[in-house]
């Protein structure tokens, strides 16, 4: 398969998962305000929230967003932090009672990979050829 191939099909799959997150995820859980842009740049239309906020830590984020939200996908970058505040976020709102998605992070990881990604706010880059391929 070419290049371009594999980078379509990839584009599709990306498509498919931000509509399979609209019907299957309450929040997605971003590190920051680009990430939130990069996810609504590619037409995510479902809640997004980050976890940049001043003068909160991480115990209290899980505490608000667990109070909302029982299904959460925790897109955290896929560098070595990203993933740290992934598991520390997830862990803290599993313990909260809500269900962390997982596998549905695990897929991202895989698209983005595959797109030569590895943070969230390079979502928004794919946008035109998200387009293109449809």
């Amino acid at each position: 398969m070419s290049s371009d191939a594999v980078k379509r099909e990839t584009l599709e799959r990306l498509s498919g998962l931000l509509a399979e997150l609209a019907s299957n995820v309450d929040l997605v859980l971003v590190e920051g305000p680009r990430d939130l842009e990069a996810l609504r740049s590619l037409g995510y239309t479902g809640d997004v929230t980050t976890c940049s906020r001043v003068g909160v830590n991480d115990v209290e984020l899980a505490e608000m967003v667990t109070a909302e939200n029982r299904n959460i996908l925790v897109l955290t970058d896929f560098d070595h932090e990203g993933e740290r505040l992934s598991a520390r976020l997830s862990e803290l709102m599993e313990h909260g009672g809500a269900v962390v998605e997982r596998g549905l992070r695990a897929e991202l990881g895989r698209i983005m990979a595959v797109l030569g990604i590895r943070v969230v706010e390079a979502l928004d880059n794919v946008r035109d050829s998200l387009r293109e391929s449809h």
